[in-house]
C-alpha cells in the first residue's frame, strides 16, 4: 500500500495595499487570514486566504515573491 501528497501551494495570493501598486500578486506564507498581512517580500499586502499563489492569473507577480516562493 502506497500513499501520495499532492500539495497545490504552500503560500496564499495577495495584492499590495499601497497607492499605485497595480495589479502585482504577492506570495504570503501560511497559514493566513483574510485581511491584512506582510507578504514574504516585506510589502503590505490584502491577503486572500482561498486563492492559492500558484493559480494567480491575470496580474503581474513581484519578482522577490516569485524568487522566494517560486
Amino acid at each position: 500500500m502506497t500513499a501520495s501528497l499532492y500539495a497545490t501551494s504552500t503560500y496564499a495570493a495577495s495584492a499590495a495595499h499601497h497607492p499605485g501598486a497595480g495589479r502585482q500578486a504577492h506570495a504570503v506564507a501560511r497559514p493566513v487570514v483574510d485581511g491584512l498581512d506582510q507578504s514574504v517580500c516585506g510589502v503590505l499586502v490584502s491577503v486572500r486566504a482561498w486563492q492559492d499563489w500558484t493559480t494567480v492569473s491575470g496580474a503581474n507577480r513581484c519578482e522577490e515573491c516569485a524568487r522566494i516562493a517560486g
